[in-house]
């Protein structure tokens, strides 16, 4: 096998085959305890899980403060960024399955919030499969939605399905997770906020029902109501919630498809809300996401190269390097992880491999 130092390949194998959690509901409810919120960005694939960990443990090593504790996978950008679709159930389980596969150990050593929309089934006994690829993905919340119509909750057109056949959907998440012994904690959304004949208290009055639902002693962990924008509706949201259960975890989509920006100061005067005053000392919410950030900042980035390059040619590449010279995406090998998966190589290879590496030419560690 190749002469490598045993102690950097260890450090490469463990980059491997060792980035995933035994129980990463547990690590979800043990941040949750320790920092008293999780907020999380949102990706699409498996670059936005890395660049979020290495910022996390950049920011870790140097005892520097991060602002998020989590990661958070939903349907909107994959359709969005990978298909060109809408998110109005254009792609099903197996698609976010794949990208989780990749994105989750991506995003190690971070928790991740993945989208299990309305359980990819129209009967509630197949939910239980979902919840099953979800916790062999090493999930740590899953959340599914009380939706008939299965869409991004800030578009229109949306219709819910009646509470009781949400409950049995909440039953059969329920049993799959016990069943399992699955550390995956489900989180509950209603679109009742913002759907056909919805409005608040019917958010309200429906959430009440979902987070009874019980199973052996398993419940949901979160409520959300989506599409949350103004103060009286998220006031009186946790005013609710915390009436009927004082205990209960309220999560809120800190949408980036909302101009949350120009409504507060058009309409209240003042910026928009800041984490601390979201979380209230605790008596808020307590998991906060912005459920597509990663896909809105590759937007912008993607279309301006593209349009600095029709203004100005090659010259868009020469900018891109020397603006990366010194940044760590500058090493884009790096960043798809090739020095780990090349030292596997000379690893497994021996003798035959390292010569291979010493008599050719391209990208190549040491």
């Amino acid at each position: 096998m190749g002469k490598q130092d045993p102690s950097e390949l260890s450090v490469r194998l463990d980059e491997l085959f060792h980035r995933r959690h035994e129980r990463p509901g547990d690590v979800f409810t043990k941040t949750l305890e320790r920092e008293g919120l999780v907020v999380a960005p949102g990706i699409y694939n498996a670059w936005g899980g890395k660049a979020a960990s290495m910022n996390y443990l950049w920011r870790k090593k140097f005892f520097l403060p991060c602002s998020f504790n989590a990661v958070y996978l939903g349907g909107w950008a994959i359709s969005a960024m990978l298909w060109g679709r809408p998110d109005m159930g254009f792609h099903d389980r197996s698609m976010i399955t794949l990208i989780g596969k990749y994105a989750i150990p991506a995003a190690f050593p971070l928790p991740v919030i993945m989208d299990m929309e309305t359980g990819f089934a129209p009967e509630p006994v197949a939910i239980a499969e979902a919840v099953e690829d979800f916790h062999k993905l090493g999930v740590a919340v899953a959340h599914i939605e009380d939706q008939a119509t299965r869409r991004c909750g800030n578009l229109g057109g949306k219709a819910c399905i009646p509470a009781e056949d949400m409950v049995v959907k909440i039953k059969s998440a329920l049993v799959a997770i016990k069943e399992l012994n699955s550390s995956m904690r489900l989180m509950v959304r209603t679109d009742a906020l913002t759907a056909v004949g919805g409005g608040i208290d019917s958010a309200i009055e429906r959430m009440k029902r979902y987070m009874g639902t019980d199973y052996q002693g398993v419940r949901p962990l979160i409520s959300w109501a989506d599409a949350m924008l103004r103060p009286e509706d998220i006031e009186h949201w946790l005013t609710a919630m915390h009436k009927y259960d004082p205990k209960m975890l309220c999560g809120m989509n800190y949408s980036p498809n909302k101009d949350w920006t120009g409504y507060y100061q058009k309409n209240h005067g003042r910026k928009p809300p800041t984490y601390k005053e979201l979380y209230d000392e605790g008596r808020g919410f307590r998991v906060i996401w912005h459920t597509i950030l990663q896909a809105r900042c590759d937007m912008e980035a993607t279309y301006n190269t593209f349009a600095k390059m029709a203004d100005s040619g090659a010259e868009v590449l020469w900018d891109l390097h020397e603006r990366q010279q010194n940044h760590l995406v500058g090493d884009t090998q790096a960043m798809s992880n090739y020095p780990s998966w090349q030292a596997f190589d000379q690893f497994i290879g021996g003798e035959a491999a390292d010569e291979r590496y010493n008599q050719s030419e391209g990208y190549k560690t040491a």
